[in-house]
């Protein structure tokens, strides 16, 4: 989770204004690259996990370790539109979705009986980085400038992260079935992508995969959007810049604080109380937001939806394995993946329209609310499939 801290917003916001004046990209233009990139990234995070159950673990840290201290080389040579592009689509492939996805399959292969607490511990890799990471490297680049600085982060990725997959070995005991049930290895099935003929079908209930999909789309989506044009949204509400940077200060506590918790109690609650719980912070958030222009309610707002994503980080980490085993989760964890990037990228636009169309965000803001209340009534109606929440394979 740390190790992805290169392909993340928080980073790559340190270099833009270096990278800008070396490429003579528009913001615009720029923030357009970045918008292609983070789909680009969602694709990759669909095939990457179907090849982790192929080509395994290991060999996938490796690939993608490479690949990104290879996105940070490029990053540092970029003088134009196509080279920045291909910095930005590798940064954001192999950093934002690659190595979150591999460190979540790693818990829910290792973790079984407490795979919500481990899911909480791992989620700090990504709080760590953001929280130490970006005023190092923002005195790097005042010391080497901001071209040497992508190539000693390219350094160190080779050095010492890429080794790190040496130590990714295959776990003794995970659990296959759903409530993190323990069966050994050798018990799992592990069907492979190929002609129904001659390989093993995956089999899982389409209604509530999809639906579970919808409802881990919607939080990505509202807290881009709002993250995203939040000096801009407060401003309309009154709030100066040091205000608006503190409210998303308390977004990031909040955030904190819900892995705290959630982490504590995960393991002993049902995967729909946990949707229902990040749905309903995510609808609040929004609510407080819309309902009211007051210091104290945007803050409050920030904060409900710094907390649904803390709950969101936790619960979409373990709720597939926790319903559909771990016959086929490297696919179903990557698609939920590329769906959750996919959504974060569109969720710039309602806002910007809003404020385009009307000349304010209320309009914007109301249409987050509705996505936040479709996915607490889609987490309120969702339902563990039947039988036993376990991917089936048939021949």
């Amino acid at each position: 989770m740390f190790a992805s801290a290169p392909g993340q917003s928080f980073l790559i916001s340190v270099f833009v204004d270096d990278m800008l004046e070396s490429t003579g990209l528009s913001r615009t233009t720029f923030s357009t690259l970045y918008g292609v990139a983070t789909i680009v990234s969602a694709t990759v995070s669909i095939l990457l996990g179907r090849a982790t159950e192929t080509l395994g673990l290991r060999l996938a840290w490796f690939t993608v370790a490479a690949g990104l201290a290879l996105a940070c080389v490029l990053a540092s040579l970029a003088s134009g539109l196509l080279l920045a592009f291909a910095a930005l689509a590798l940064l954001r492939a192999f950093g934002q979705g690659s190595f979150p996805l591999l460190g979540t399959l790693v818990v829910n292969y290792w973790f079984g009986t407490r795979r919500g607490a481990a899911m909480a511990v791992a989620s700090f890799g990504i709080t760590a980085a953001t929280i130490a990471l970006p005023p190092l490297v923002a005195l790097l680049i005042d010391d080497v400038g901001w071209q040497a600085a992508y190539r000693m982060l390219a350094l160190v990725l080779l050095v010492a992260v890429l080794p790190l997959g040496l130590l990714l070995r295959r776990p003794r005991a995970v659990a296959a079935a759903g409530n993190g049930v323990p069966l050994p290895v050798a018990d799992v099935p592990m069907p492979s992508p190929a002609r129904r003929s001659r390989r093993l079908r995956i089999v899982v209930p389409r209604r509530e995969a999809a639906l579970l999909l919808g409802i881990f789309s919607a939080p990505p989506l509202v807290m881009t959007a709002l993250t995203f044009h939040a000096v801009s949204l407060l401003g309309e509400r009154g709030l100066a810049a040091p205000a608006a940077a503190a409210a998303l200060s308390g977004f990031g506590l909040a955030s904190a604080a819900a892995i705290l918790v959630s982490g504590a109690l995960a393991d002993r609650l049902s995967t729909r109380s946990l949707l229902v719980a990040m749905s309903a912070l995510l609808l609040a958030g929004t609510l407080a937001l819309l309902l009211s222009g007051t210091r104290t309610a945007a803050y409050a707002g920030f904060a409900a939806a710094g907390a649904s994503g803390g709950l969101f980080g936790i619960t979409s980490g373990i709720a597939w394995a926790r319903t559909y085993g771990l016959a086929a989760l490297g696919r179903l964890q990557g698609i939920s993946f590329g769906a959750q990037i996919g959504a974060a990228a569109a969720g710039p636009l309602p806002l910007a329209v809003s404020l385009q169309a009307t000349g304010g965000y209320d309009a914007g803001i109301a249409f987050l609310a509705a996505v936040a209340a479709a996915a607490l009534v889609g987490a309120v109606v969702w339902r563990e499939p039947e039988p036993a929440a376990e991917v089936r394979a048939s021949r």
